[in-house]
Parts: structure tokens; C-alpha cells; sequence
């Protein structure tokens, strides 16, 4: 049963980075460069919501007893990483969003934080 519910939180946090990847962004002058506090917020969304999928992740992996560490933490990195491939071509669909390297930078940065977390709090 827990297994089921940890495997759905995943499955709902991915649809909550969907969800928010799929809002628009109202062109105003695509030449605009933005401030610097839009660009903050922008990045540390990407660290929030790809850190907490990764967590996710390792959290429903821990319960496989199998699994060393070091591998559940391989597979919470790229598999953070390839959704994030996919979260950025799905916002290149949208408008007023785009393609970003640097965003997909911040969801592995994203993913190594929660796993950051993960052991910091497992310790306790």
C-alpha cells in the first residue's frame, strides 16, 4: 500500500509540473530582457519543483531494499533529467514560452538538491 501511494505522489507531481508548464505567457516584447527578481523566480521554481520530483523519486525507491543508494540515486538524477528534456520541448508548444538549456540546467541542479535533502533528512 505504501509503495502504491509514494508511486502516486510521483505520478501527481508530474502532472503539477505539467499543469504549470502548460500555463501561457502573454507576449508583451519578446525583445524584452527581464528583471533580474522574474529571472530568480523562474530558476528557483525549476530547483523546487524538479528538487521535490526527485525526492519523490528516491523516496519510492528506498522501499526496494535491493537498490543501493548509489543507484536510486542515479535513476531519481536522470530520470528528473529526461523529464525535464521533456518538460522543456512540451513548453516550446506553448506560447510565450520556450526552449531553455539553463532551465533544464536547474532541473538537474533541481534533482541533486533533493536528493541533497533526502539524506539530510533521512539522517534524523
Amino acid at each position: 500500500m505504501v509503495k502504491i501511494l509514494k508511486s502516486l505522489s510521483i505520478f501527481f507531481w508530474l502532472g503539477i509540473i505539467f499543469i504549470s508548464s502548460n500555463i501561457p505567457v502573454p507576449y508583451d516584447d519578446p525583445n524584452r530582457q527581464r528583471a533580474i527578481w522574474e529571472y530568480l523566480y523562474d530558476k528557483s521554481m525549476h530547483l523546487l519543483l524538479f528538487g521535490i520530483l526527485s525526492y519523490l523519486i528516491i523516496n519510492f525507491l528506498v522501499e526496494y531494499k535491493k537498490l543501493k543508494f548509489r543507484h536510486i540515486a542515479i535513476i531519481a538524477v536522470l530520470f528528473t533529467y529526461f523529464y525535464g528534456i521533456t518538460d522543456e520541448w512540451h513548453q516550446g508548444f506553448i506560447t510565450g514560452r520556450g526552449v531553455s538549456y539553463y532551465d533544464l540546467l536547474f532541473d538537474v541542479f533541481g534533482a541533486i538538491f533533493g536528493l541533497i535533502v533526502y539524506k539530510v533528512f533521512q539522517k534524523k
